[in-house]
């Protein structure tokens, strides 16, 4: 299986390291899950973050809603590590499970129902069928009102969407880089971007077949709220 490639430490290092620069425009990703969350009819107490990372997502949630308290769920033990640093300083308001999104088996270890889920990046490296279970299985834990958020790589429309996006990632990481003092070329951060070693485990899918997934399931006010190229926040409500 492809995704078993983030259970290795090289891997998921090599990710974490560069989690900031790879994502453009990562402050106003933020800012739109806020605001998505905000909108349900009530502030959030229970949060679910499903394959979290290093957690930034539901630290964020956490910082604006004090009231708060979250889980993170993630298979990766280094992820889980850094999940855990990041979430130290909120003290019992957060927990990290670990747990695999590829099998419904994951839902036993917790107990809804939950006012808000989240997901970043993660959800893209199952298959398209799996996808759609997830989609029901997060549904389910949704209270009423509950809002589902997901960040999300998505795939182009065209293979020339495609050759645009990476050309836009290795731009912005190679003026990252660049200001970090790094001394590469770009043709070198390119071919580091297209041959990094988890791009096998990306399996794709348009953000409107997501979304006609999830209106399927019923789902309310689903929408694609963000998009650069192949980067996409989308979600909608129970």
């Amino acid at each position: 299986m492809h995704a078993e490639v983030w259970k290795d430490r090289n891997v998921a290092a090599a990710f974490l390291d560069e989690r900031s620069l790879l994502i453009p425009d990562r402050q106003r990703q933020l800012d739109v899950l806020l605001r998505v969350i905000r909108f349900a009819p009530r502030a959030p107490h229970r949060v679910l973050d499903l394959g979290c990372g290093d957690a930034i997502l539901l630290a964020t949630v956490l910082d604006a809603f004090p009231e708060a308290n979250g889980i993170a769920v993630d298979f990766s033990p280094l992820m889980l590590e850094q999940a855990r640093k990041r979430l130290a300083g909120f003290g019992n308001r957060a927990r990290t499970v670990e747990a695999d999104l590829g099998t419904p088996a994951w839902c036993d270890q917790l107990r809804g129902p939950f006012d808000a889920i989240l997901s970043g990046f993660a959800i893209h490296h199952l298959p398209d069928e799996r996808k759609h279970a997830l989609y029901q299985e997060i549904r389910d834990l949704l209270a009423e009102g509950g809002a589902f958020v997901n960040a999300e790589h998505v795939a182009s429309a065209t293979p020339r969407g495609e050759e645009m996006f990476d050309q836009a990632m290795a731009e912005h990481l190679f003026q990252r880089r660049g200001e970090r003092g790094e001394s590469v070329t770009f043709e070198q951060v390119k071919r580091e971007l297209l041959d990094r070693p988890d791009r096998a485990a990306n399996i794709l899918a348009p953000v409107e077949t997501q979304c006609n997934w999830m209106r399927g399931l019923g789902f309310r006010d689903v929408d694609c709220y963000w998009k650069y190229f192949e980067l996409a926040i989308f979600g909608g409500y129970r």
